[in-house]
């Protein structure tokens, strides 16, 4: 399996770029109507075209590190281990792998309205290590994830069983 977080959530953010991109517009009606003369002054016009131009290049900036974000975390799952890989920021990736005969629980959480309405949620991977807790968050039908998880997890200790060590001195 190759698990990303569900596509809502890639486009609520983009939502959220597309409200900051209008913002020039509802900001430029209202400075038209307040004090008109900074359209008509050009030093005062060069310097709005230079701070919207300036905006505009932060937006595009941010939308590239939500696309990168979204894309480029992810989680896989084999038959012997999964592997997490999260990008932090556009120049930092943190990646951690983890045996499948290491994990001893999974849980799945959906909290919400909007979660529970489009299925997707979290899960969370607990071993008995001192390895961190792997967290798939906001993952399509988690609890599938979950079931799926498990399932590999028993098939895995089944055909590689632990087996006790000898004292042989």
């Amino acid at each position: 399996m190759k698990l990303r977080r569900h596509i809502l959530i890639f486009f609520g953010q983009l939502f959220l770029i597309f409200v900051l991109a209008f913002a020039p517009f509802g900001a430029g009606f209202i400075i038209n109507n307040v004090r008109p003369e900074w359209f008509i002054s050009p030093v005062a016009r060069s310097a709005l075209i230079l701070l919207v131009s300036a905006y505009y290049l932060n937006i595009w900036l941010f939308a590239l590190a939500i696309f990168v974000d979204y894309y480029l975390d992810a989680w896989v799952v084999t038959d012997s281990r999964v592997i997490d890989i999260q990008q932090d920021g556009l120049f930092s990736r943190t990646v951690a792998e983890l045996e499948l005969s290491r994990i001893q629980d999974i849980t799945s959480d959906i909290k919400g309205i909007i979660p529970s309405m489009l299925n997707y949620g979290n899960v969370h991977i607990q071993t008995a290590g001192e390895t961190k807790r792997f967290k798939f968050e906001q993952v399509p039908n988690a609890d599938h994830v979950r079931n799926k998880l498990m399932a590999l997890v028993e098939k895995n200790r089944v055909e590689n069983p632990i087996r006790p060590q000898s004292n042989n001195l």
